[in-house]
């Protein structure tokens, strides 16, 4: 069996239709937990897209999946690995960096499903007419008459829908190689190119942030909690160790006065294993958190190292690929195999 992602659309819908991912789950991964992160909703479609970005039509449906299919659990609860007598697998919901669109789109969604969730804020742009770096940088993008650009001495070239989306993924990570004090100079000299020098676009509907009524709305029952993601939304090893401390303390002790019951998870900013490390880890101990979530894919597995726990990142896609994503279809094959190979060896 082989499922990665180059396995064709129709084979996929078969496994899916006959509940074979589901089984797949339940009889090679038992006990796993599947972390689904998103980041934020839109409308109608964005005329260059991002895979940050999924429609509230898609959303729903694969809310729709998760609560057929799973037991939705916060991801404290979950992570306690209590659930083990349960009849299905268990999922979690996460949301990344606290857009609008979680208020407006999302909630209704969850709440009609009534599936839990935690959003994870970048808590400087609470209440700002400022969004996330990326976000103003894929704004421009779209919105740009400028047809091409150039960085680094490469020409990148903007003509097309297409070209605007390679571009963004491209600068993307470009940007997010550079250290602190070189960031804001870079991500600064793209958006003048772009045509943006005396200030950044004005964000629209996608990608403007939840300010502090929405949030407080939000977390009036315990369906909806809310984490920390820094202050500012700093990858925290392309820093010092104090700045990437305060970071972490802060976020943490502004969402802890603005809700309630504040999550004691904490998501890292890009979430690659390389963009945390252990004086981070001490740091979110220190204010008494005790999960820390990454974007490596995965199961998540009773016994696994509480602050590097993978989740899945949930792109625009088919049921099928989000059903073969969340079942763990992946590290099931690859199990699948192993003991194959190990038993044709014996």
């Amino acid at each position: 069996m082989n499922l990665k992602d180059g396995t064709t659309e129709s084979t996929l819908w078969l496994l899916h239709r006959s509940g074979g991912l589901r089984r797949l789950h339940e009889r090679v991964l038992p006990g796993s937990v599947s972390i689904l992160m998103y980041h934020g909703l839109t409308r109608v479609p964005l005329s260059v897209p991002d895979p940050c970005f999924v429609s509230r039509e898609l959303f729903e449906r694969q809310i729709a999946y998760i609560a057929r299919n799973f037991e939705v659990l916060h991801v404290e609860e979950a992570l306690s690995f209590q659930h083990r007598a349960s009849t299905r697998p268990v999922a979690c919901i996460t949301f990344d960096d606290g857009f609008a669109s979680l208020h407006d789109l999302a909630l209704p969604i969850l709440e009609a499903y009534r599936t839990p969730a935690t959003v994870y804020l970048v808590t400087d742009l609470i209440d700002t007419d400022q969004t996330v770096w990326f976000a103003a940088l894929h704004q421009a993008i779209m919105e740009t008459t400028t047809a091409k650009i150039e960085v680094a001495g490469r020409e990148i070239l903007l003509h097309s829908p297409e070209d605007r989306q390679s571009a963004s993924q491209y600068l993307q990570v470009w940007l997010k190689s550079h250290d602190r004090p070189a960031f804001e100079p870079a991500l600064n000299g793209l958006l003048a190119q772009l045509g943006f020098a005396s200030q950044r676009p004005s964000p629209i509907e996608p990608f403007k942030m939840l300010n502090t009524q929405q949030i407080q709305r939000m977390c009036r029952n315990d369906l909806i909690r809310f984490g920390a993601h820094t202050t500012s939304h700093q990858i925290l090893t392309r820093t010092t160790k104090e700045d990437a401390t305060r970071e972490i303390r802060e976020s943490i002790a502004v969402v802890a006065k603005m809700v309630e019951r504040p999550s004691l998870t904490f998501a890292y900013p890009n979430g690659a294993i390389d963009d945390f490390d252990v004086a981070c880890i001490e740091a979110l101990r220190g204010e008494g958190i005790t999960i820390g979530l990454t974007s490596s894919p995965g199961p998540a597995l009773a016994g696994c190292d509480p602050f590097t726990v993978p989740r899945y990142i949930i792109p625009d896609c088919s049921l099928p690929r989000f059903a073969a994503r969340v079942h763990h279809a992946r590290f099931g094959a690859s199990r699948i195999s192993g003991l194959f190979r190990r038993e044709s060896t014996a």
